[in-house]
């Protein structure tokens, strides 16, 4: 199993519950990192598991699943049950505003108005890797964010961790302005580069270290340049990241593990932020993470993206993938067989291209 990637383990997770003949079933975010033919067939069981009588209690921040599953919504905020609705009196905005405790339109509408910026830019050329893509192509670009979709397994995660250089490549060659890109992470990170793991438990944080510490955790070389760590800078590190991504609690000292899924991706991002990287690399950014904490990621997405650096971001969320995305490359069985302009990009249109599903130009869906 800790060979699989993410999604893989999840739906191993999944099937061993619903094999199990229980009376009660809690399924909590079970479609954060599986795709969307995936969640389909997930629906399908949960219907058939409901009919025969099984109880489930469902949790998720993907609220069109919530919409689409429950015949009985409850919603929680700091602790406390703030509402709890039937299916027939479940309103979207109303949800919404009574989870995040606010009024707010549609927060997960994008922020138009980045402008591609050529003179800086990502060149990858015939990449392989030890995975499933062979003779990958693409250059990406300041000034927007480069959305990468597909089903699980076509190889997504693995083009991100070769451009970081944590998967070996066997070809091809990556130049940032020009200048050639290897695989040693430590030098990458120097060039400007920054990834934030899909697995942000396994990979993104270390549990039982505090905020401050895991924010100061890649930013050694500023902090301790001779070697000797400064307190004060390793400090106001802290205080900084914890100010300008709206860490909650504000308490440096709090292992990470005690802070929600969100909190705990913010200081994920913020820990790359905090080094003004040149290309940053995401993966699954919001998986598991509630409406309002989305809405704050979405913006300081965009605003990095404003300034010139180049975003690449793999998301299984197509909702979210087409409302974020300047552009989509999406995959299939290793390879990019579609490329899609915001405008162009729909969720059928991406889900039909990741399927291997060839759309006619000028089809309307």
């Amino acid at each position: 199993i800790e060979t699989m990637t993410m999604a893989k383990r999840q739906m191993v997770e999944i099937l061993k519950a619903l094999m199990f003949d229980a009376k009660l079933i809690i399924m909590d975010e079970p479609t954060a990192s599986i795709s969307a033919a995936e969640q389909e067939k997930l629906f399908e069981s949960i219907q058939l598991a409901k009919a025969n009588g099984t109880s489930i209690i469902y949790i998720s921040h993907r609220l069109e699943e919530v919409y689409a599953t429950s015949d009985r919504l409850t919603v929680m905020r700091d602790g406390q049950v703030v509402q709890v609705l039937d299916k027939e009196h479940i309103n979207p905005h109303e949800v919404v505003s009574a989870m995040i405790g606010k009024d707010i339109d549609d927060i997960q509408d994008r922020t138009v108005g980045s402008k591609r910026r050529e003179d800086i830019k990502l060149e990858v050329k015939h990449l392989s890797y030890m995975g499933p893509a062979v003779d990958i192509s693409f250059t990406a670009y300041g000034g927007e964010v480069l959305g990468i979709g597909g089903l699980v397994g076509s190889g997504r995660t693995e083009i991100l961790q070769a451009l970081y250089g944590t998967m070996k490549r066997t070809n091809g060659e990556v130049t940032l302005n020009g200048e050639r890109i290897g695989t040693n992470v430590k030098k990458n990170i120097k060039k400007g580069f920054a990834y934030v793991p899909e697995d942000r438990r396994g990979e993104g944080f270390i549990p039982l270290l505090s905020i401050e510490k895991n924010l100061n955790i890649a930013n050694y070389d500023r902090t301790a340049p001779a070697g000797w760590v400064s307190r004060s800078k390793e400090v106001n590190l802290a205080e900084k990241g914890i100010k300008d991504y709206d860490i909650r609690p504000a308490v440096k000292e709090m292992p990470v593990m005690n802070l929600s899924g969100g909190n705990q991706q913010k200081v994920v991002i913020g820990r790359s932020l905090l080094r003004n990287p040149k290309v940053l690399l995401l993966d699954e950014p919001t998986a598991g993470i509630d409406v309002g904490v989305k809405a704050e990621l979405y913006r300081i997405i965009r605003e990095l993206a404003n300034t010139g650096t180049i975003v690449i971001m793999v998301s299984s969320d197509l909702d979210e993938l087409c409302r974020q995305s300047d552009r989509i490359l999406v995959m299939n069985e290793g390879k990019f067989v579609e490329e899609f302009t915001h405008e162009q990009a729909t969720q059928e249109r991406v889900l039909l291209a990741a399927s291997g599903v060839k759309v006619e130009e000028g089809t309307i869906l």
